[in-house]
């Protein structure tokens, strides 16, 4: 095996990450805008350099070798330093500019995202934003590609291509309509004590779903009858005018705090709640642009919880990330994250 003189190129790297993280060269193919028949090429370029398989091609995709795991390892860390370079270079113009992609689930989209946007939008007018809604397999494949700067969905499985770090935990809430419900606003709740509920769910396939029921499995909830919705504002209707009843993380009910449309009870004993994690392309690190969003993001997240705390007389552990014995994990201090100096 001879490496002398060799000369990895950006186009061979890019086209093989993009096979590995799709296991697929007709899929990779789309990702980066190619042809097939080009990327295979592009791939089959490398190993002849390398003069080591890749990828095992099989009748169902392409496997990665033990190599080809090794220089995946080598290349995401490539192309991410690449892209720090880049963002580090935009920033020394001393402009806060450009243009981010944001992938956020309906309880973000709902509740935390207007203000932040708003407040993001005064202080760095010369950033185009483009936000994306929708659930978390979506997001994930789509932060996956790169679609996205970064999104913020539950906490699940690893997927391949992305970084993940913690980005808050929330409370879990029972909501019923202000009309029909005869429990008080506010109360904590076992679900376990009461009879047979009526709940609007998301659709199966929904990673909320599974996690809901597993609960309610775990728990002995009896439920008297489902109604599947994948619409968050017709599933928060419904409840308001019907008997019908949901369960909802405590973020997107902040505009409810009040009970005058819907009302909302804490679940305890056991106490329900959904950790989210902030996911970004392995392959590319963050922008100034969507670090300094994502920030406000969790000014706002923390601010509103904050307000929940206050009305339930808890400590700030509701926003804060669980480890994995469930206890509020700590958090590592983060230098402010400051843009550049005009010049």
């Amino acid at each position: 095996m001879a490496f002398e003189g060799t000369v990895f190129n950006f186009r061979q790297i890019q086209s093989f990450v993009a096979v590995y993280e799709e296991r697929s060269f007709t899929r990779a193919a789309e990702r980066v805008h190619a042809t097939q028949s080009g990327l295979s090429m592009q791939v089959g370029n490398l190993e002849a350099t390398l003069e080591l398989r890749l990828f095992e091609r099989t009748a169902k995709g392409v496997v990665p070798t033990h190599a080809g795991d090794r220089l995946y390892r080598r290349a995401t860390a490539i192309l991410r330093t690449l892209s720090e370079t880049e963002a580090e270079l935009k920033t020394l113009s001393g402009d806060i500019s450009g243009h981010i992609c944001v992938g956020l689930m309906p309880t973000f989209t709902y509740s935390v995202l207007a203000p932040a946007l708003a407040t993001f939008m005064a202080r760095y007018p010369n950033v185009d934003i483009t936000v994306i809604e929708g659930y978390s397999p979506m997001l994930s494949a789509a932060a996956a590609r790169a679609d996205f700067d970064f999104a913020i969905v539950p906490v699940e499985q690893g997927h391949s291509g992305l970084r993940a770090q913690p980005f808050g935990s929330d409370l879990e809430v029972l909501v019923s309509g202000s009309a029909s419900s005869e429990l008080p606003h506010l109360a904590p709740v076992r679900l376990t004590d009461l009879p047979p509920l009526k709940l609007v769910l998301p659709t199966h396939g929904n990673a909320r779903r599974e996690r809901l029921e597993t609960f309610f499995t775990v728990n002995s909830v009896k439920i008297a009858a489902i109604l599947e919705m994948d619409t968050m504002s017709a599933t928060l209707e419904h409840v308001a005018i019907t008997d019908w009843m949901t369960v909802l993380p405590a973020t997107i009910c902040i505009k409810d705090i009040d009970g005058a449309v819907r009302r909302l009870h804490p679940i305890t004993s056991p106490q329900a709640s959904v950790d989210y994690m902030l996911i970004e392309p392995l392959r590319r690190s963050l922008s100034l642009p969507a670090t300094l969003f994502m920030e406000e993001l969790r000014t706002e997240f923390e601010a509103q919880h904050a307000r929940w705390n206050a009305v339930l007389g808890k400590t700030k552990a509701l926003s804060r990330p669980r480890d994995s014995e469930g206890k509020p994990a700590r958090r590592r201090r983060r230098q402010p994250v400051k843009p550049p100096p005009a010049r």
